[in-house]
Order: structure tokens, then C-alpha cells, then sequence
């Protein structure tokens, strides 16, 4: 028992500060849902939703999840497979150029002044040059294109993974349509390996980007472009730019944590 009396390990109720220098983002955090902190975590053993039910998730989307947009030729699909190298995997596909998938939550999170946040994704692709993997908050939920998640013209959003054309990690972030562009990390992508990916925010005025606990880049814009104050939903999304198809993407989990 723990000398608090709670009776679990106090690693199990805050993450440790790591002894590598990696995922300092998660040092003091929360790691079970409480009174303290509000915690999500999908680790995809569940199954898709394949018809819509009535007052309840809509077709093609994850358990737990408010809904999906997918392009036509794309798919997403659930798999348990060790030859992933990870069970209960979600996989999204795509037949063409242009054409992906994401999924979206409610709009139940929000950056706070004062609270600390954070949210991390592991996940894979067969191609780092040509297609987009961006996972973050947006407001922008009610769209008929994927893309429209994480493009710096929505209204409200922060987002990180990479775009078209580049390994390199890149982070959006815009509040109000502010006008922000994507901003380059110093760290990459490399194809067929699983990455974890996560953004964090510390309450103020930084927001930080890392990939396998390391720091890949810092938010050098100004702080009003962090969109706090905003109710936000939470989402995930491929999409595939080399004109040729066939792309591949697997996300082993998606996670969050929020300081109340």
C-alpha cells in the first residue's frame, strides 16, 4: 500500500519524472480520471461502428467517438494483429490522392490559463513524404473534408504531425482565424516505425511539440494564437497527397490528460 493510504503506487495516480530525459510532458501529470485530473484514453479494442444508431455513434467511427469524416475510396478499420507490433490498432486508408479520414470527439476539452495539458498519439505510416498525419483539438467538427480538422483556416485549433511533402514534424495552432502558419520541429517522422507523438501545454504561454519523448518543437508565435477559452474537440487524421494511393496509417492509441 502506498503511504498515503490511497493503495495503489503513486507512479499509477502522477507519471514519474523519467531518469532517460524523455516525456517530460508527462512529469506530474495525471495518469487516472479523479477529481484532479480528467483523463482519456483509447487503445482501439473495440470495434467500428458499422451502421449508425439512433441517438448513439455514428457509422464508420470508434466506440466513444461523436463521428467520423471519411473521403470516398478511404477506409478505417479496426485490427488486433501482432504483426503490428501493437493490439487493437486502428487502421485508415486511403485509394487515391487527396482522399483520408478523421474521427473527432466532443467539444469537451479546453485549454486553460493555469492548467496544464497534454495529448499523445502512437502511430505509423507507410510513407512519411507523402502523406499527412495530424492529430490536436478543433473546433471545426460539422465538415465534409478531413482536412478541414487541422488547416489553419479553422476558426480555433492546435494540431501536430506531419503534412505532405515532408518527414519533418509541424505544428498548427490558430485562435479566432487568427492567421497563424505551421511552424517546422528540428525532429522527423521515419516510415513503418511506431512514433509517439504529443503536444503539450503548460498552462501559460508555451506550447511544445515531441515525438518518442523528445522535443521536436516550440510554439514561436505569439501566445494568442493558442486557442484557450474554447471548447474543443479532440481528433485524428490522415490523409494522402502522392497521387498514386495505397497509403496506410495505424494508430495504436490516442490519449489526453487535462489539469481541472
Amino acid at each position: 500500500m502506498a503511504s498515503n493510504g490511497l493503495g495503489i503506487t503513486e507512479s499509477l495516480v502522477h507519471a514519474p519524472v523519467s531518469n532517460q530525459g524523455a516525456y517530460a510532458y508527462r512529469s506530474k501529470m495525471g495518469m487516472v480520471q479523479s477529481a484532479e485530473w480528467d483523463v482519456f484514453f483509447d487503445d482501439f479494442h473495440s470495434f467500428i461502428v458499422a451502421t449508425a444508431i439512433t441517438n448513439g455513434p455514428v457509422a464508420n467511427t470508434p466506440w466513444g467517438w461523436q463521428g467520423a469524416v471519411i473521403d470516398s475510396g478511404a477506409t478505417a478499420a479496426v485490427t488486433t494483429t501482432a504483426a503490428l507490433g501493437a493490439t487493437g490498432v486502428l487502421t485508415l486508408s486511403d485509394a487515391t490522392t487527396s482522399e483520408g479520414v478523421a474521427f473527432y470527439g466532443t467539444k469537451s476539452v479546453q485549454l486553460t490559463a493555469g492548467k496544464r495539458f497534454f495529448m499523445e498519439v502512437r502511430v505509423r505510416t507507410d510513407d512519411v513524404t507523402d502523406n499527412t498525419i495530424q492529430f490536436g483539438l478543433s473546433d471545426l467538427t460539422a465538415t465534409t473534408n478531413p482536412e478541414d480538422l487541422w488547416t489553419t483556416t479553422a476558426a480555433n485549433l492546435v494540431a501536430f504531425g506531419i503534412l505532405d511533402g515532408s518527414a519533418a514534424l509541424k505544428m498548427l495552432a490558430d485562435k479566432s482565424n487568427s492567421g497563424s502558419t505551421a511552424e517546422t520541429g528540428t525532429r522527423s517522422m521515419v516510415a513503418d516505425t511506431w512514433h509517439t507523438l504529443a503536444f503539450y501545454y503548460n498552462g501559460g504561454s508555451a506550447l511544445r511539440g515531441y515525438i518518442d519523448g523528445n522535443l521536436a518543437e516550440t510554439w514561436g508565435q505569439a501566445s494568442t494564437t493558442i486557442p484557450t477559452g474554447v471548447a474543443l474537440a479532440p481528433f485524428i487524421g490522415v490523409l494522402n497527397g502522392d497521387g498514386a494511393g495505397g497509403a496506410t496509417n495505424y494508430v495504436d492509441y490516442i490519449r489526453y490528460v487535462i489539469e481541472r
